[in-house]
């Protein structure tokens, strides 16, 4: 049995990314019932359950799950917003987050952050060039 990570993340999607992308993250947080094939050569989609992580929930984060992704007929652009946990194994938050960063629109640096169960510190997520990330040091 595992612990669990809880991931709130926010953030505006370029313009231009990859209608691959978006079918992937519509998968993930639930508004589609099948996955894309192929699937993107990344290793997130060689981590064990990584299509549940954008909407799992666990009784021992307080919130309830509320992932999506919407358009904004405004900016004509995308938004991701992600509020889940689930176990983390084989780097799930890192290798989802080394995929998405360079899709991620510049703007809002502090995306948001993940916390271990047993931290009370979160990791804080930035915005950051896609070679930068993961930092050292972090799981």
């Amino acid at each position: 049995m595992g612990m669990y990570t809880e991931l709130h993340f926010n953030a505006e999607l370029k313009r231009d990314t990859p209608q691959t992308v978006l079918d992937v993250l519509a998968y993930m947080v639930g508004e589609t019932g099948t996955p894309p094939d192929p699937l993107p050569d990344h290793r997130l989609f060689a981590c064990s359950r990584w299509a549940g992580m954008l909407r799992c929930s666990s009784a021992y984060f307080p919130l309830s799950v509320a992932s999506s992704l919407n358009f904004d007929q405004y900016s004509k652009g995308y938004s991701l917003s992600v509020r889940s946990n689930f176990k983390n194994y084989n780097g799930k938050v890192d290798a989802f987050l080394d995929w998405i960063m360079p899709w991620v629109d510049a703007g809002t640096e502090c995306l948001g952050y993940f916390r271990y169960e047993e931290n009370d510190h979160p990791t804080l997520i930035y915005r950051v060039s896609p070679a930068s990330y993961p930092p050292k040091g972090d799981s």
